[in-house]
């Protein structure tokens, strides 16, 4: 569907198309989704600037922060070669915004990524997620949301060859998710990744892959879906 914006920055009004709705019938083991559905979801781009619009209000003081950001040289040759996601977290981090606040952003730059921006983008997403999730939280700071994390960090090891440090990632995740996952058709779900990914580490395989699903209905999906979300964006 086309809708129409007004860029935030230089107030310069433009008509995009964007997604209306869509429908996910699983997942990757990265997180994006697969069916008739955009994932990510599409951030309106403003022509004249190349401004992303990845939040509706901004204030004033923001405003005035991003206007000199993006009026400048560096992000106008961000803005040529790289993906509407990751000029979003650069737009965020002139914000000053967390690392960490920045985790989900950065995760759904990596499912644009071009093959030769993969490795960039990766590094850059599981730095915030290790801030995220670290390896040595304390026991009482571990839980679904903690659990997600680490099953994405692993991912990204294992696709970008890293089989030793991803192998090691699922052999310690591999009790965990009747500890720290209440739901049974979750729990089973997250073993099921678990050891899906060990195969794949096994096998030498670093394709991007699908999630096998353990459970017979999309809920299943939905429900770790929901853990990835919030462990991408853990701000909220």
């Amino acid at each position: 569907m086309e809708m129409d914006y007004q860029c935030p920055v230089g107030g310069e009004r433009f008509r995009q198309e964007t997604a209306g709705s869509g429908t996910a019938f699983g997942h990757y083991l990265d997180g994006q989704a697969y069916g008739p559905i955009m994932s990510p979801w599409p951030l309106a781009k403003c022509p004249g600037n190349g401004f992303v619009m990845y939040r509706d209000d901004f204030s004033p003081a923001e405003l005035e922060v991003l206007t000199a950001f993006v009026q400048g040289q560096a992000y106008q040759q961000l803005r040529q070669t790289e993906t509407t996601y990751w000029l979003a977290a650069s737009l965020q981090e002139a914000l000053g915004v967390s690392l960490v606040d920045r985790a989900g952003t950065l995760m759904r730059a990596t499912w644009q990524a071009s093959p030769a921006q993969y490795p960039h983008y990766v590094e850059a997403a599981a730095a915030a997620f290790a801030a995220a999730c670290p390896d040595d939280a304390a026991h009482t700071q571990r839980d679904e949301q903690w659990l997600y994390c680490q099953l994405i960090r692993g991912e990204w090891e294992r696709r970008t060859s890293r089989f030793d440090a991803a192998r090691a990632r699922f052999e310690h995740l591999q009790p965990l998710p009747p500890q720290l996952v209440g739901d049974a058709d979750a729990r089973a779900q997250y073993a099921s990744e678990v050891a899906q990914q060990l195969a794949l580490v096994e096998q030498g395989d670093a394709r991007r892959t699908m999630a096998s699903m353990a459970g017979k209905d999309a809920g299943v999906a939905g429900d770790v879906e929901a853990a990835a979300d919030a462990a991408a964006d853990p701000g909220r």
